[in-house]
């Protein structure tokens, strides 16, 4: 079963090879990644020049994305 939090370019893979959810700080378990399937981060993991973004990196263009959104509107 493909669950997104187990794709998303937010889930840093930790030493012993479990995933961490960086923004909401907490360890993947598929009882916790089928509850968030609806996450507002959700994040495609993205690349430059072939390699892949950070975790980190990844959350910082996915808030400032979201940040970018809420600046539109009727002036």
């Amino acid at each position: 079963m493909l669950v997104k939090c187990f794709s998303c370019g937010i889930a840093d893979r930790l030493a012993d090879g479990k995933l961490w959810c960086l923004k909401y700080q907490f360890e993947l378990s598929n009882a916790i990644a089928e509850e968030k399937s609806n996450c507002y981060y959700f994040a495609e993991p993205q690349y430059e020049d072939g390699e892949p973004l950070t975790a980190e990196q990844n959350l910082m263009i996915k808030e400032c994305e979201l940040a970018s959104r809420r600046m539109r509107g009727p002036v």
